[in-house]
Order: structure tokens, then sequence, then C-alpha cells
């Protein structure tokens, strides 16, 4: 696997990735990544951004190119998080001590607290798909499992697609005011991820298109400008 670990955020110099029997294929993207910057990568259906994020976290082989960067201080979070048969609390620690402090810092981080309110609090058992939790639970139980560890790169694989607008919102604005250091990259097709993005990756055919400000690829982008309309029309739709 061809990750190394150098200096602050993250770096990707001319990475190609390929799989036999997937359409998503990566092919010489080069990409950086401030710390402590948030940014969304877009792109449509099999455009290989989701490609992009697991390269990122290790999970899949670069076949070429490099990418700078320490994977033992990454976490990534699933759009369909797995969750342990076990409690609330162990699905936060997983297995690992931390203060109760670090524990609600992560929950509220998440905007979890309804975790607290559950019936028996954080001892509270779910099941090992997250039986009695609803999708956007789910996702902010595994963010919250993700937010302990204090990652120094948090890759977010359309983690908040079942909150609705505001928690989504106040989510993001939790990670920045309270991450600042921590470099978080998320995949994301909803407007308001992309419009508190401190810089948009935009990816199609498995390529970097560009990689700029929201608002600067509005102005200088048409394909930018459809794939957001389309975007816009997802959502009322939805």
């Amino acid at each position: 696997r061809k990750i190394n670990e150098s200096g602050d955020g993250l770096t990707l110099v001319d990475v190609s990735v390929g799989h036999a029997l997937d359409k998503d294929v990566l092919a010489g993207v080069s990409a950086s990544f401030k710390m402590g910057s948030i940014t969304a990568i877009v792109g449509y259906t099999g455009s290989g951004k989701t490609t992009l994020l697991h390269a990122m976290a290790g999970l899949i082989e670069v076949s070429s190119g490099s990418i700078s960067g320490s994977p033992d201080g990454t976490a990534l979070v699933f759009q369909e998080p797995f969750i342990v048969g076990s409690s609330v609390l162990d699905n936060i620690t997983m297995g690992h001590e931390y203060r109760d402090d670090e524990v609600t810092r992560a929950i509220e981080i998440a905007e979890a607290q309804f975790l607290f309110e559950l019936p028996s609090g954080l001892l509270t058992i779910v099941g090992e798909r997250g039986v009695g939790l609803s999708g956007g639970q789910r996702q902010r139980l595994a963010l919250a499992r993700a937010v302990i560890t204090s990652p120094k790169v948090l890759l977010l694989d359309d983690t908040t697609s079942a909150l609705d607008p505001l928690t989504e919102s106040k989510v993001m604005g939790n990670l920045r005011r309270e991450l600042g250091e921590t470099t978080v990259i998320a995949v994301s097709s909803r407007p308001s991820i992309i419009a508190l993005s401190d810089e948009v990756i935009f990816v199609a055919n498995g390529g970097l298109v560009d990689q700029r400000p929201h608002q600067e690829l509005l102005l200088c982008s048409a394909p930018y400008r459809q794939l957001m309309q389309a975007y816009e029309q997802d959502r009322e739709e939805a």
C-alpha cells in the first residue's frame, strides 16, 4: 500500500486505482488537503469519488502514485455503519478506555445526545445492525465512535445522508469548531455539506476535474453547476 507518513494534512500524487470488475477507476489523481480543512468530494454515480475516499483510508490498493499522510491516524465513517450487538457505550469506545468527559464530548460533536435518553442510557443494548435506531441515529453513533479517537484525518462516506439539514449543519459546525486540527474529507451529494466546505473536489470518469472553493466552481464550471442542480433536484424530490 503506497501510503507514506509525511507532514500535515493529506497529499495525493498521481494516484491511480484499478478494479477488475468495478466501473469506478481512478487515473492520475493529484490533490492536497490542508490540516484542519473541510473538503467535499462530489461527482455523479460511478465517477470514482468513493473509490478515492477508500484509497485514502487504505482500504483499496493504490496501483500507482502515492498518498502522504498517516493511515494510523485516519478514521472512516460509512453511510451504512456497522453497529456491534452490545451497549451504546461499547459501540463508541470499541474496547478502549476513555474518560466520561471524552465520551460526552464525542457524543455532543456528533449531535448524538439522544443516546443519553435511551431506556438505559449509554448502557442500552442495540442489535448488530443497530436495531431500534434510525438511520440517522446509527450514523451519528458511528460518527461519535470516530470522533472519540481524535483522528488526524476524518473520512466521511455520505455519513450524514440520513440527517435533516439542521442537524447536518450542526454536525459540520461542531467538526469545524471542536476538531480544529483534523482534516475532514467528505463524499457527499448534500448541498449544505458542499457549501460549508472550504474546498470541493469535483471528480468525473475516474479523474479529478477541479479542486477549488464551491463558489468559484459555480462561477467557472458549467458541468459543476449542472451537478449542483441535479443534487438540488434530488433533494427536493426526496
